[in-house]
This record gives C-alpha cells, sequence and structure tokens, in this order.
C-alpha cells in the first residue's frame, strides 16, 4: 500500500528510502547491475587482450600504486557516464513506486534512453559545478599559500607544520564545498524527469527546491557515502586476509595474490550494485517533499485524485516520445 504523499523529516526519508528499495529489491538492484557488468566486461577485456596494466613497469610499490592510481582515473569517466544512463531510470522507478504507479525495468529503461542527450548534458554540467569549480577553487587557495609562504619566507624545516595544517585545511574545505554543491544540485536529475526540464533550467530549478533543506540532503549523502567506503574497506580486508589464508594452506600464494586484483574488482562492483540505488532513491524523495513544503504538491495530488483540477490541454503537435512524457505527467 503506498503511503500518502507529506512532509517528512530525514528519519523518515531514510526509513521510506529503504522501505521502496526492499519491496521492490530485484527491480531496483536490475538496473545499476547493467553498468556494472559492463565494467566487467572492460575489465575482463583489459585483462585479457589490452593488458593496460601492465604497459607500465614501475619500481617500487609507489610507483606501483601511481600507475593503478591512474588507471582507475582512465575509467572513472567510463563508469560515470554510464551511471549517468541509468540514474534517471532508477529516479523513474521510485517516483512509480512513490506514487503508487507501475513501472518495469524496461519501461524505466527506455524512459532513460529517450532523452540521453540531455541527461548527459545535465551530468556534464553538474560535474562542472560540483567537481571542477571547487578543483579551481582548492588550487587557487593552494597557490596563493604557497605563494604567501614562499614570499614570506617561512619556507623551511620548521615551517613545514603551518604547510601541511594549511593543506589539510583546504583540502577539508574543497570536500565540503563538493558535498555542499552536490546537495543544491542534487533535485537537478528528478526535475529534469519529472517536470520534463532540461539544462540550467533543471538546476536551476535543483537549487531553488533544496533552499533550508540542503544540509539534510547533505548528510544523507555524506552516510550513504561513508557507508559505501566502510563496506568497501571491509571486503578489502576481508577479501585479503582469507587469500592470504588459502594461499597459506594451499602453498597458492602467488595464484591467491594475482587473484586479489580481479576478486577486488567484482565484489567491490557488486556492493554498488546493490547499494547504487539507494541514493537515487532518497533524492526522488527529497524531491517530492520540498514540492510538498514549498508548493503543497500534496494537496495539488489529492484535488487532481478529486477531478477539482481541469487536465492540460495536449501540444499542437505529438513527437514519438509524447506516451512516455504523458505517463510523467501522471
Amino acid at each position: 500500500m503506498t503511503d500518502p504523499l507529506r512532509p517528512m523529516n530525514l528519519g523518515e526519508i531514510l526509513d521510506r528510502t529503504f522501505q521502496i528499495y526492499r519491496s521492490r529489491f530485484l527491480v531496483f538492484a536490475g538496473i545499476p547491475a547493467i553498468p556494472v557488468l559492463a565494467m566487467e566486461l572492460i575489465d575482463a577485456g583489459d585483462r585479457a587482450w589490452l593488458h593496460i596494466q601492465s604497459l607500465s613497469h614501475p619500481s617500487g610499490q609507489p610507483g606501483a600504486f601511481l600507475w593503478s592510481f591512474a588507471v582507475g582515473l582512465g575509467y572513472y569517466p567510463v563508469a560515470c557516464v554510464l551511471c549517468l544512463l541509468i540514474e534517471p531510470a532508477l529516479v523513474k522507478l521510485a517516483s512509480s513506486s512513490i506514487l503508487g504507479q507501475e513501472c518495469s525495468i524496461t519501461f524505466s529503461l527506455r524512459f532513460a534512453g529517450v532523452r540521453w542527450r540531455d541527461f548527459l548534458w545535465i551530468g556534464f554540467l553538474m560535474m562542472i559545478a560540483c567537481l571542477v569549480i571547487p578543483g579551481l577553487i582548492y588550487a587557487g587557495l593552494a597557490a596563493g599559500t604557497a605563494f604567501f609562504v614562499s614570499a614570506s619566507g617561512l619556507l623551511g624545516r620548521d615551517s613545514r607544520w603551518l604547510i601541511q595544517l594549511s593543506t589539510t585545511i583546504a583540502t577539508l574545505a574543497d570536500w565540503v564545498l563538493v558535498f555542499w554543491m552536490v546537495a543544491c544540485l542534487s533535485l537537478a536529475v528528478p526535475a529534469a524527469i519529472l517536470e520534463n526540464l532540461v539544462g540550467f533550467k533543471s538546476l536551476r530549478r535543483s537549487w531553488t527546491l533544496t533552499k533550508r533543506s540542503r544540509t539534510r540532503i547533505w548528510f544523507t549523502e555524506l552516510a550513504i557515502i561513508v557507508s559505501l567506503w566502510v563496506l568497501a574497506l571491509g571486503q578489502q580486508v576481508l577479501l585479503g586476509h582469507s587469500l592470504y589464508f588459502i594461499g597459506l594452506e594451499l602453498h597458492l600464494a602467488d595464484a591467491m595474490r594475482n587473484l586479489y586484483g580481479p576478486a577486488n574488482y567484482v565484489l567491490a562492483t557488486a556492493i554498488y550494485a546493490i547499494l547504487g540505488p539507494i541514493f537515487p532513491i532518497a533524492v526522488t524523495l527529497f524531491f517530492y517533499d520540498q514540492r510538498i513544503r514549498n508548493e503543497g504538491y500534496d494537496i495539488e495530488r489529492m484535488m487532481d485524485a478529486a477531478g477539482l483540477i481541469a487536465p492540460e490541454p495536449p501540444p499542437p503537435s505529438q513527437s514519438s516520445t509524447a506516451p512516455i512524457m504523458e505517463e510523467v505527467r501522471s
């Protein structure tokens, strides 16, 4: 039974998020499984044919770590694009669950595929606002701090603590700014999907809707990210110790060492496939909660159900995506 739309506090939103997820677990988990499997195929192709990880032969553990980090950065844009393409499907599915409508994996993916260019453009704008701009601010602060230290003659062995302290403060401030911008613009995708907005209009709509609730959204995204990080770290430690003891018992230390990388990647992507839908469900609930608080959307829904709001006339020309857009308005 669908719960009536009403204002909710942060605890109720999180509780409702997990209720919706549990009610349609296989459907929600099936959508992020698509980019996860795609990344698995890319990784398998790399290990079988390209061998990108083996192109460089760094000397020492720091060099190997830096090369692995560089390879991971190369994978990151591909994973981001795939995630941007499936997030609208998760939001559509979450909205249908909130409003008590039927929605399958096929329909939600087809719905996201109709406007995939719009969603990629919105994702690009959010990346500029949430990552590039804070990164430039951080680089400016770091360069300014280095210039000040050098010009003032403080650069020396006794002033390292000052440089480390200023760098730590600037890094923390940069991450806080990143999370804050994500909180301000987190409702852009739901606005684009559920209100048929594009580009800067969806970002502006999110900026307006999130007012007086950005702290709640900030804590929600932080809690989800920390949970993912703790789970990923736990599975790395557990996997490493398990393979280590198996290698000792079976005298297969080299084989277990080679198995650690692929096994760790598979488990990490499986964790994302399982927990990936949580934040899209939460932001969809935040979207409706903010509309209820600021615009009385719950009253509008009740009046619409009672037939007190006249339906909007159809546009003069219908495009091929009209049936899907019509369902969004309903």
